[in-house]
């Protein structure tokens, strides 16, 4: 091409170069919304779902009667359709996936659904507006995030959003943002039928807790997640942004007070949870290096009594010679009542839970586990326990409990099977204190007492606690728990509050059960 011929094509009229981007690659169409009419100043933004990053784009937005023609690199795409946010409008951004672009692409009418407006305002704990805070929004329900733009506070704190009504949300107050000041993020779980102001939402000052993750070679854990737990409340923090980098550092906000911080694996490896309990927060903290050693995979299935598999189950390892418990991470059975957890190799009790909070009779325990490789453990949990009956006719003298010899005669609390089957027991106890506190001892061990070696007690694995009648006496059903049992001596004891005795509680002679 001469100079002569390229100075005439660089200064060519405007229109011949804009009728050749009118041949170009485009998507074209008109958003409207659900009246049918047209949405003006809808901004336009194409996400590549293939290589080489997102496209170039020229008139990616909407004339005043919702029209596009918006020139793009060949491609596939998401289109997205951010509509002018409130006050303007609360409409939704509409979404339209796996667009193929390759000459002009009609994309027809998008229909931009009606969402209402939400309004708040952010301040520290000195009550400052706080700027720069970003608003993410989510389906509660589906985990999706509705896409927006403008959700971040203003220099008075303040923002403006457009969010489904009569849709549960979740919604996070990210503060990585804000400068010259360290604040914890906060998450928020609700509903909106119509406009709503959420009014002040105070963010609390933070502290940044550090650390790195390595394995027990050093070498860095990266994608490791982290979760703190607030003691005070047994809450799980928000602390988006948990995971290690590359290098196998954290760094999560939070406020004070004190925290167990857990450290869970990245799905690829095989390595066991690191837990750091009673962590003291007050200013910035580093907690060093973690070490991850290495597990194998302990699994299986929990049933309950009547064999069905239970959804949301959980699981609980502590190493047989610390008595320290074992981070898991997530430890819940699926909906086929399965698990599967990293655990070092050791002596291990595991414990299997109902979901909720289950009363410690309705767990099924299996102590000193000998995991050397991958191992398959199921759990069957033995139901909750039945209900107290009272029995005004059964009389027994009251005498001071203690004042015999522990687990004879009448003057110490008694405790004998009324009936017994294969899946429950009952019991019926008596000659306690009336109206007197009692617990109920299980356990697999009993010994004698080094200062009384005629008083043998149980080594209880688990309590029932319960009120004894007028006449000091109680009824009590149990189911059995099965997985464990078989074969096994089952020892159950009562105590009885009691300040007049000696020790402040007596206790009944020990029980043997035994399931063959």
């Amino acid at each position: 091409m001469t100079p002569h011929r390229l100075q005439r094509l660089l200064t060519a009229p405007p229109l011949l170069l804009l009728g050749s981007l009118a041949s170009a690659d485009a998507i074209s169409g008109r958003v409207v919304n659900e009246s049918g009419v047209g949405v003006a100043g809808v901004d336009i933004d194409l996400i590549s779902l293939g290589s080489g990053g997102n496209p170039h784009e020229l008139n990616d937005g909407t004339d005043v009667n919702g029209n596009f023609l918006t020139t793009v690199d060949p491609g596939v795409y998401e289109v997205r359709f951010y509509p002018p946010p409130p006050p303007a409008t609360t409409l939704l951004t509409g979404v339209v996936t796996s667009i193929v672009v390759a000459g002009t692409k009609n994309m027809g009418t998008i229909t931009l659904v009606a969402g209402v407006s939400v309004v708040g305002t952010t301040k520290n704990s000195a009550a400052v507006p706080v700027g720069n805070v970003k608003v993410d929004v989510f389906n509660a329900t589906t985990g999706a995030k509705y896409h927006m733009k403008g959700n971040v506070t203003n220099a008075f704190g303040n923002f403006n959003l457009a969010v489904p009504a009569n849709t549960p949300l979740r919604s996070q107050l990210l503060t990585n943002g804000v400068v010259g000041q360290v604040l914890v993020p906060r998450e928020m779980l609700g509903t909106v039928t119509g406009a709503t102001n959420l009014g002040v939402m105070t963010m609390q000052t933070g502290f940044h807790v550090t650390g790195t993750v390595r394995t027990q070679t050093s070498a860095p854990v990266s994608g490791a997640d982290i979760d703190v737990t607030d003691l005070a409340t047994g809450n799980t923090l928000f602390t988006p942004g948990d995971n290690t980098n590359s290098l196998g550092i954290f760094d999560v906000v939070v406020p004070a007070g004190t925290f167990d911080l857990e450290v869970n694996r990245p799905g690829a490896l095989v390595l066991v949870g690191v837990d750091v309990d009673n962590l003291a927060v007050s200013a910035a903290t580093n907690v060093g290096i973690l070490t991850m050693r290495n597990g194998v995979f302990l699994s299986g299935t929990v049933r309950d009594r009547f064999g069905a598999v239970v959804q949301g189950a959980d699981v609980n390892v502590y190493e047989a010679s610390t008595g320290l418990s074992v981070a898991l991470g997530s430890d819940n059975t699926n909906v086929a009542g399965f698990y599967s957890v990293v655990v070092p190799t050791a002596l291990l009790h595991v414990v299997f839970s109902p979901p909720g909070i289950p009363h410690i009779l309705a767990k099924d325990r299996h102590n000193f586990v000998n995991v050397t490789v991958n191992t398959i453990l199921d759990g069957r949990l033995p139901g909750a326990p039945g209900h107290v009956t009272q029995h005004p006719n059964l009389p027994k003298p009251y005498l001071p409990l203690g004042s015999g010899t522990p687990g004879t005669g009448g003057s110490v609390p008694h405790i004998r099977v009324v009936a017994s089957g294969t899946a429950e027991v009952t019991l019926w106890v008596s000659g306690g204190r009336p109206l007197a506190q009692a617990r109920l001892l299980f356990g697999f061990e009993e010994h004698a007492s080094s200062t009384q070696p005629e008083l043998h007690l149980v080594r209880p694995l688990a309590r029932l606690a319960f009120r004894l009648d007028e006449q000091g006496a109680a009824q009590l059903t149990l189911p059995l728990p099965s997985a464990g049992l078989l074969g096994r001596t089952l020892y159950s004891q009562l105590a009885v509050i009691d300040p007049e005795a000696q020790a402040g509680f007596a206790v009944s002679h020990v029980l043997a059960l035994r399931t063959e």
